[in-house]
């Protein structure tokens, strides 16, 4: 049985540009009729207008979705990278955290375990009074200063005292408001210390000089000049770590050491109560 092929009509060449052409004209006609009676205040053409931008909108609307929903799906795919990465630094942070979390608590386990091993005495506490240098009583073999605070202030026999610089003395007279402080240069000083670089002790002794020596030393001391000394906190007098001196020189086994503090220029010093 024959298929019959259903017929097609086709426009001749000519017909079809002229149908495209009267088209085309119409159009324009019709846009610049509307555009001339837009001018005018006719109302049936202002409802007109206004029941064609109603059907018009719809049709914009529905063309700018896709645009809008590209733009919304390129600012979601962004902020998503951006919070992945963000996502990766934090883990990293985290990992780090973590391992420095493992390691402290390790610290911490070891040092408890050396405390309890090495029955560690906590640190000792001191206590600061500070009082006003009045007057100085020293003389020829005599190297010491008065101060304006005494026992009613709380200070006691054998504290050090100190100034912003470094040790001054030890209190060896107290009053009920005042005080006597023997000075490192006095004959009759002697305070514990140790050198810092060489870790030496040795005893450092007056001379009523202006340059204190160190005695008892080893005999291959190391100690050499520009060696910062500190007390070495023996005796429980003066408080470990207390800046001393320099050593200034080093002649024939005689180290002198050049004091951190200025007796003459010392107006406020603090006294250290420190006790075992």
């Amino acid at each position: 049985m024959a298929i019959k092929k259903a017929r097609t009509t086709y426009l001749p060449l000519p017909g079809k540009q002229w149908f495209y052409r009267a088209s085309l004209l119409m159009l324009i006609m019709l846009g610049m009729t509307m555009m001339i009676m837009s001018k005018t205040n006719n109302p049936a053409i202002a409802k007109l207008r206004t029941h064609i931008t109603d059907l018009v909108t719809p049709v914009l609307s529905i063309a700018s979705s896709p645009m809008d929903v590209a733009h919304n799906m390129g600012t979601w795919i962004a902020e998503l990278s951006r919070l992945r990465e963000e996502n990766v630094a934090l883990k990293n942070e985290n990992l780090e955290l973590l391992k420095w979390q493992s390691a402290a608590k390790t610290m911490e386990t070891e040092n408890e375990s050396l405390r309890a091993l090495l029955n560690v005495v906590p640190e000792q506490k001191n206590t600061y009074i500070t009082a006003h240098v009045v007057s100085d009583l020293g003389g020829p073999y005599v190297h010491s200063a008065l101060i304006n605070g005494g026992s009613e202030s709380g200070i006691k026999k054998d504290e050090a005292t100190i100034n912003e610089n470094g040790l001054m003395g030890r209190i060896v007279d107290v009053g009920a408001n005042s005080a006597r402080v023997l000075l490192l240069d006095d004959i009759n000083s002697r305070v514990p210390v140790i050198a810092e670089q060489a870790h030496e002790k040795g005893i450092l002794v007056g001379n009523n000089t202006d340059t204190p020596t160190l005695s008892y030393l080893s005999g291959n001391s190391k100690i050499k000049p520009g060696d910062r000394i500190v007390t070495s906190g023996d005796g429980g007098v003066f408080p470990a770590g207390i800046p001393v001196g320099v050593v200034m020189a080093v002649e024939k086994g005689t180290v002198k050491i050049q004091p951190f503090v200025d007796a003459t220029k010392v107006e406020y010093v603090s006294v250290v109560d420190y006790s075992f």
